[in-house]
């Protein structure tokens, strides 16, 4: 039987707010420190909320936009890679291949969507890490996060 009042389909202007931070696994860079859900990140990635507020991970107090795209996939991917070194980095292996994924979609941004007036992606979004205690001296600190939406 067909529900004759289907729930609306999903808005792009919509919001998250989250305990935990979604991750990759084995992700372990810029203010993450390899915490957080797997499953909440694919979520993150289907629903693509332009604003994502979260808190439980204390010492990655802060906003980050994020941008859902082929550059934004390629740059998590890069990044989840395990450390080898600088001399292991200097042997090819899958990480140029992601490297020069990175490359392709950061210069297919700029030469394209800016240069030439093509369509922006509008797939943009900001995570918020509004956690209030300090991890050095686990106190709560009054750090008030504002957002313009």
């Amino acid at each position: 039987m067909i529900d004759p009042n289907p729930p609306p389909p999903a808005r792009r202007e919509s919001q998250a707010a989250e305990h935990a931070r979604a991750r990759p696994p084995a992700q372990k860079h810029h203010r993450d420190l390899g915490l957080g859900c797997p499953h909440l990140l694919r979520e993150v990635w289907r629903v693509k909320p332009r604003l994502h507020v979260f808190g439980h991970v204390h010492s990655g107090y802060g906003t980050e936009p994020v941008h859902f795209d082929d550059l934004q996939l390629a740059y998590e991917r890069l990044l989840a890679r395990p450390p080898r070194g600088v001399l292991g980095d200097c042997v090819p292996s899958r990480a140029w291949l992601d490297a020069g994924r990175v490359l392709f979609h950061g210069l297919h941004s700029v030469l394209w969507k800016w240069l030439m007036g093509g369509p922006g992606s509008n797939h943009g979004g900001l995570m918020v890490n509004a956690a209030q205690m300090d991890e050095a001296t686990h106190t709560v600190k009054s750090r008030a996060i504002v957002v313009d939406i």
